[in-house]
């Protein structure tokens, strides 16, 4: 109650040393003085017992809520996890997995992990964990009870297709959260890369990918973007700065604070990438996959293939708060090379903001007319417009959203595990040039089995699942490939019904 108490004075002396500036209603400190009797009323009449600190965090989260759709209250809770992700690490055993017929199982285990040194299996269940039974096990006590200090020990037993149920003792480590999901080559000079978030290691990770492509012969890079909310603009910065060799402005930001008025410039560096590259982005790109589209796009550094982008142009600052929680404030809008503002309204409120009509309009209506280095035309107000606009097609999306694709029991997932060792192929690349040259893998009678299975598992689909097949037999694929031979090869399998890659390859393949 001493900090209830606390916290109620400290509102009152502020009230008080403004007081003599909350003359009217439409003084906005006076709404200070209306927060303080609404909070005298509810703490001396209200009904039962509740926490004042929770309702006080409740009104700091809805003020800053307020102002645009990016400021926000991060709480001490929150903090822990969003540190985390932008660290790039947590101490644990390294797998992702999901919760399966009220198991924890196994979707792939890190490379390089505990998990993955001690052989755990993708389709692995543990259903015990340090003795006792993980069935229907709740999500926040399955971080509790797997993660924990580097070199702690946790004993799980596992249960795996066709064998007993055995137990493996882990010793925890470091787990690398990384920025880069998916490296691979396409074919012998089109490399890919698939960038998920900018974090602090972004651009050393990218890096080192680049590189290990380049060994294997990589003359051209795909670098997707898509779904990437973004995260640290100097991550974003020196990305862009890996492609550019010249003296060239990467993104400037205007704000009210001095400090929030910048510009970032590219350097020449030895080192610098100089083949062609292709950039994909789609409607959940947003922040810092914006910046590096917008500046490869406004410096003629490459092509931008895919969907209008979220429209995210605003900077934020984070503020330690004096209880260990945090502000994050926007301070500053950005700006592409070109002087494009990439954000969108937000006028109608965050509903309006984040539906999906917000972000599907291509209206003209907001666009500014804006030119590259070389004269090209490119439009501002409002996300980035590709230079090749293509969707995905639209039979795959209606797969994407289909009710086997989205079904909590993931059949997909369940019965790729359950046919994978039927499945005969030396290597997935040898798989990917079959399904590239449209060569048949499955029959009338695989789908057959897979119905017939589907039915065993009492998991229901749509009624013309037949015409779904074709991206489910290739889904499955990917899902054995990633089982087999490592998640690369999820993306790469798939990577041969997306139209957004098969044209951003056609592209590369003129250059």
């Amino acid at each position: 109650m001493s900090k209830i108490k606390y916290i109620y004075i400290i509102i009152i002396a502020s009230i008080m040393l403004i007081a003599f500036k909350a003359n009217a209603p439409s003084d906005p400190f006076y709404k200070l003085k209306t927060l303080t009797q609404v909070i005298r009323l509810v703490q001396d009449g209200y009904f039962e017992e509740f926490d004042m600190t929770k309702a006080l965090e409740g009104a700091i989260r809805g003020f800053l809520e307020e102002l645009d759709p990016h400021s926000k209250y991060i709480s001490n809770d929150e903090l822990e996890v969003v540190n985390e992700q932008m660290q790039g690490q947590f101490e644990g055993i390294g797998i992702e997995y999901s919760m399966l017929d009220g198991y924890i199982t196994v979707i792939s285990p890190i490379p390089g992990t505990p998990s993955d040194k001690a052989g755990i299996q993708s389709g692995d269940k543990i259903i015990e964990i340090n003795g006792k039974s993980a069935y229907k096990i709740k999500t926040e006590d399955v971080i509790k009870k797997l993660r924990g200090e580097k070199g702690s020990s946790v004993i799980v037993k596992i249960l795996r297709d066709g064998k007993e149920p055995f137990d493996i003792t882990l010793i925890r480590d470091q787990i690398p959260i990384t920025s880069i999901i998916a490296s691979f080559m396409l074919n012998q000079d089109i490399g890919y890369i698939k960038v998920n978030r900018f974090a602090n290691n972004t651009a050393e990770e990218l890096s080192d990918e680049l590189y290990a492509l380049e060994k294997k012969g990589m003359q051209k890079i795909i670098l997707d973007l898509r779904n990437n909310g973004g995260g640290l603009l100097d991550q974003a910065v020196k990305i862009v700065d890996m492609f550019i060799n010249s003296f060239d402005t990467i993104v400037y930001t205007k704000g009210k604070l001095r400090n929030s008025n910048d510009v970032f410039y590219s350097q020449r560096n030895f080192d610098d990438v100089n083949y062609p590259i292709a950039i994909i982005i789609n409607n959940g790109s947003a922040s810092a996959s914006e910046i590096v589209a917008g500046a490869i796009q406004d410096l003629d550094r490459g092509i931008i293939i895919g969907e209008r982008s979220f429209g995210k142009g605003l900077v934020q600052r984070q503020y330690t708060l004096e209880d260990g929680s945090a502000a994050r404030i926007t301070v500053a809008q950005y700006f592409t090379p070109s002087g494009r503002l990439i954000q969108r309204s937000y006028d109608g409120g965050l509903g309006e903001y984040y539906k999906t009509e917000a972000i599907e309009d291509t209206s003209l209506n907001n666009k500014t007319l804006h030119y590259t280095k070389e004269g090209r035309i490119v439009y501002g107000g409002g996300g980035i417009w590709p230079d090749f606009e293509i969707g995905l097609n639209k039979n795959y999306i209606k797969y994407l959203n289909s009710q086997i694709r989205l079904n909590p029991k993931r059949p997909i997932f369940k019965y790729a595990n359950f046919i994978k060792s039927k499945i005969n192929f030396d290597n997935p690349d040898e798989l990917y040039n079959k399904l590239i040259n449209k060569e048949q893998i499955f029959n009338d009678d695989h789908f057959d089995d897979f119905k017939e299975w589907l039915k065993s598992e009492n998991i229901e689909y749509e009624d013309d699942i037949e015409s779904l097949w074709p991206y489910i037999k290739v889904d499955l694929l990917s899902e054995i490939s990633s089982a087999l031979w490592g998640k690369n090869y999820n993306y790469k399998i798939k990577s041969t019904i997306d139209d957004q890659i098969l044209k951003a390859i056609d592209y590369l393949n003129q250059k």
